[in-house]
């Protein structure tokens, strides 16, 4: 046979292996290795081929064979020891490496003239002549390169070069379509999974309205199996029959529109004929080669959801009507004390805005403020979040108020919330209060003077005792603990003294005062030590001023007590002399229970009282001074004369700013007739 002749039949031949590796059928149990194996074994008919092997690239830029073929004959174990030698190969002749990294076929000619390596130890194995590397590529996808060993020393020229080139092609579009087709199959059978398994109705529709599909959720809401509802026009199967003209209209009109996605509530009517409530999700799914759109429909059956949320609304509209029409002052606060709502009665009794109190403290708000480092008692009770009903003073509303705290499950989606119910006491309730008070304090009293008649003789007979051994010539060594003994005696006798006052009423009789001439001859009295101590008293009597029905020597015990009181707090606020140390008198005309009374005030701007002990300062042996410097008696004393003079006794007081004695007295019979 002539040369030109070998060359046409060889053409032939190798034309046959190509349709016949274009007409291999991709398997679907095919693994990749397993089709380029048929393929390799298809190219080794060409008689010119020895080896044939498909590598891949590695991370670290080497090549990883996945496939060695060889001609029969050939020693394969050696052969595919040797390719993986020569896939890591670094030098020239490494021609696999060298087409990954160019993106190019690369050709080795006289493989015998080249040094020793794994190639020319492969050559000599196999007889090879001449090799070349072929990028495996497909839209833009990189698959591997092919090799192929030939026996010829110019085996990859002409001709030879297009047969491989279009070999390479074919492999590679292969490989592609293997490898789309694989994605496309995971991501069906994901599709799949998910219409199984979604807990939602998902309905596909043909561009006529006709159920292709219908998913389990779908036909578990329904009550009807796919094979019923397929090829039924949608409206009839998932719209009640009352709203199904509605439904297709509204549907029609969206898709003339020209929207691709859609959004709209039905009611479903199932086979049981219950009404059932579903917000749908449409989207367009267009039928490329039949020139046709169809809806595939996402339900969500929102029934109970929509019997929740009425419920909710309705619970929450009531509440909200109920906070706002609340006539006493109503807050929500957090356990950290942050007010977080108030109603209308609130912000009336606070003079400000609603917006101005949500956010802050509710001890700035109710109390008006704390002393630096001092702990706020209604803050602790809420971090202790249990109810607790007790009546105070609360400064920022302006008024006596019955507190309620009662902690909250929950509100606006969080825990840890209270609500503070203030309701302001009224005249009357504040009257029941202080008969309650006076009841109190005339048990105390009682006991007060049956312990003070008790005590007062022996004490009298220590006080002498000591005297007399102060008097006698051997004692003079000891005469300075006598005298001490003598000084604490005498004061355990005042005490006493001031308790059989407090027990009994004074036997003096009730007739008209002057208030400003009272307080006068009361002034003259503590006048020089006032001056010593630098503080200044200022007054002021409204010019209608009428006379007060009372005992005058009672009223003065009660002046003195709280002028001694005023005294103490403006010292300790300003130790020394101060622009701002003073007291303030006043009095005035006012109308109690219908009848006319004399309102007296009395104010120091002196260190005031916090508001925890407020409730305290009018019970018996209670005292804010320090031990030694009080007995507890004074305000429970004042406050009792001045009921015995059918008055009314308050105090009021912010600390570190002020504190004022309220006395209202009666005037006198002809003036209230």
């Amino acid at each position: 046979m002539s040369q030109e002749s070998h060359k046409i039949a060889l053409f032939v031949q190798r034309y046959k292996l190509l349709r016949e590796i274009g007409e291999l059928p991709m398997e679907p149990a095919d693994d990749e290795a397993a089709f380029l194996a048929r393929c390799c074994a298809v190219l080794l008919q060409d008689p010119e081929y020895c080896l044939i092997w498909v590598g891949r690239q590695a991370k670290n830029a080497t090549v990883v064979p996945i496939l060695t073929a060889v001609q029969d004959g050939l020693p394969a174990q050696e052969c595919q020891q040797l390719v993986k030698q020569l896939a890591v190969d670094t030098a020239a002749a490494n021609s696999a490496a060298q087409a990954l990294a160019t993106g190019a076929p690369v050709v080795v000619d006289a493989i015998a003239d080249l040094p020793p390596t794994p190639l020319t130890l492969l050559a000599a194995a196999t007889g090879t002549q001449s090799c070349g590397s072929w990028p495996l590529v497909h839209n833009q996808q990189q698959y591997g390169v092919l090799t192929i060993h030939s026996i010829c020393a110019d085996g990859f020229t002409g001709i030879e070069q297009d047969f491989i080139a279009n070999v390479v092609a074919t492999l590679s579009r292969a490989l592609y379509l293997r490898d789309t087709s694989h994605h496309l199959r995971i991501e069906q059978d994901f599709n799949c999974e998910i219409v199984q398994t979604v807990q939602a109705l998902l309905v596909s529709l043909s561009h006529c309205g006709e159920i292709l599909s219908f998913n389990p959720t779908a036909q578990e809401v329904t009550g009807f199996s796919e094979q019923e509802v397929k090829g039924k026009f949608w409206v009839d199967v998932l719209i009640s029959p009352d709203k199904r003209a509605t439904s297709q209209n509204r549907l029609s009109f969206q898709l003339k529109g020209g929207q691709s996605e859609m959004n709209f509530q039905a009611e479903l009517q199932t086979r049981s004929g219950e009404t059932r409530m579903i917000e749908w999700h449409g989207s367009i799914r267009p039928d490329i080669e039949k020139g046709r759109v169809g809806l595939v429909l996402f339900g969500i059956d929102i029934t109970g959801k929509m019997a929740v949320d009425r419920a909710l609304d309705h619970a929450i509209d009531k509440w909200e009507n109920i906070f706002t029409s609340m006539l006493d002052p109503a807050l929500i606060v957090s356990e950290q004390g942050t007010i977080l709502d108030v109603n209308p009665a609130t912000a009336v009794a606070a003079r400000r805005p609603k917006e101005e109190l949500i956010g802050r403290g509710i001890c700035e708000i109710l109390h008006g403020g704390r002393s630096p480092g001092a702990i706020c008692p209604l803050e602790v009770l809420l971090a202790e979040k249990k109810s607790r009903v007790f009546e105070t003073e609360l400064r920022g509303l302006r008024g006596n108020f019955l507190l309620t705290v009662s902690p909250l499950h929950q509100y606006d989606g969080k825990s840890g919330a209270v609500l503070l119910l203030a309701r302001n006491l009224t005249e009357e309730q504040l009257m029941k209060a202080e008969a309650f008070r006076a009841a109190q304090l005339a048990s105390v009293g009682e006991l007060a003077a049956g312990v003070a008649h008790e005590i007062n003789n022996p004490i009298n007979g220590i006080i002498n005792y000591a005297q007399i051994l102060i008097d006698s010539p051997q004692m003079d060594t000891n005469a300075h603990f006598l005298r001490c003994i003598i000084k604490e005696g005498q004061r355990i006798a005042g005490i006493t003294k001031n308790l059989l006052n407090f027990s009994r009423k004074g036997q003096e009789s009730p007739e008209p005062v002057s208030v400003p001439a009272l307080f006068k001859s009361c002034i003259e009295l503590i006048a020089h030590q006032y001056l010593i101590d630098g503080i200044a008293i200022s007054e002021e009597y409204a010019e209608d001023l009428p006379m007060v029905f009372c005992n005058p020597q009672q009223l003065q015990q009660v002046f003195l007590n709280v002028f001694s009181n005023a005294r103490y707090a403006l010292n300790a606020r300003y130790p020394t002399a101060d622009d701002d140390k003073m007291m303030a008198i006043g009095a005035y005309r006012i109308n109690r229970n219908k009848q006319q009374n004399v309102r007296i005030t009395i104010t120091d701007y002196g260190t005031g009282v916090e508001q925890h002990i407020m409730d305290r300062l009018m019970d018996p042996f209670f005292s804010t001074k320090s031990k030694g410097e009080g007995t507890g008696l004074g305000l429970s004393i004042s406050h009792s004369l001045i009921k015995e003079n059918k008055g009314h006794f308050r105090i009021q007081s912010q600390w570190g700013k002020f504190t004022t004695i309220i006395i209202d007295l009666p005037v006198v019979a002809k003036e209230n007739g």
